[in-house]
């Protein structure tokens, strides 16, 4: 099974942060209809004069109204398992906000790897697939942190990780279909809560398996 990870927002908390951070995830069995579904929107888009030329991979924050429906409509037609981690941040403890690597490491592999575990408890070998935004050094720690991360998971539950049956990589988004299906997803969903408008929401809620709220008072 393929995973693969996206974020919407900033994770920052300055007074021009924004108020939300949003996470999401795509995971599929045949990756390749989404790779196909997603090279024909931009094609067409491309075609029809509704998407710059210049830009050569679907980006949310770059789309007009038409551009986001035309795609999140494209992605729920898809047989895949969609999840969505909201971080409302002004609800973010003080301690928690001293380093933001290990707070992002947290929302994102945390929460993310709970919601698959059963998949990999059923047998599952998972390839999760991140955005290439870190540097080399950053990148063997976050791969180290999610093998980690997923060991304590099973052993909580008095299991071991089955071995081989996670790996992770950081493709650029550009290279890679998947990563701007989930970009849409997240996007969406940061539209909806900084925003306070649902309308992209609504065209793929019922395709989301898991969501996760941080937190809630």
């Amino acid at each position: 099974m393929d995973v693969y990870v996206d974020e919407s927002g900033d994770l920052g908390f300055s007074k021009d942060s924004t108020k939300f951070f949003i996470v999401g995830y795509i995971a599929c069995d045949n990756s390749f209809a989404i790779k196909t579904q997603m090279k024909r929107a931009l094609k067409r888009l491309h075609e029809r004069k509704r998407y710059s030329f210049a830009h050569n991979e679907l980006k949310f924050s770059r789309m007009d109204d038409y551009c986001r429906r035309y795609v999140l409509e494209k992605i729920a037609g898809l047989n895949s398992r969609m999840g969505i981690v909201v971080v409302e941040k002004k609800h973010v403890l003080p301690k928690l906000r001293t380093d933001l690597t290990v707070l992002y490491n947290w929302i994102v592999v945390h929460n993310i790897m709970s919601a698959l575990l059963p998949l990999i408890e059923a047998g599952q070998k998972m390839r999760v697939v991140f955005d290439k935004s870190l540097s080399k050094k950053r990148i063997e720690s976050f791969n180290y942190y999610i093998s980690e991360k997923t060991s304590y998971l099973f052993y909580e539950k008095g299991g071991k990780l089955p071995a081989n049956s996670l790996s992770s990589h950081h493709i650029d988004s550009e290279l890679e279909p998947c990563l701007q299906a989930v970009d849409a997803v997240a996007g969406a969903y940061f539209h909806m809560y900084e925003q306070m408008d649902g309308v992209y929401v609504d065209i793929i809620k019922d395709r989301i398996s898991s969501f996760t709220y941080l937190w809630r008072k």
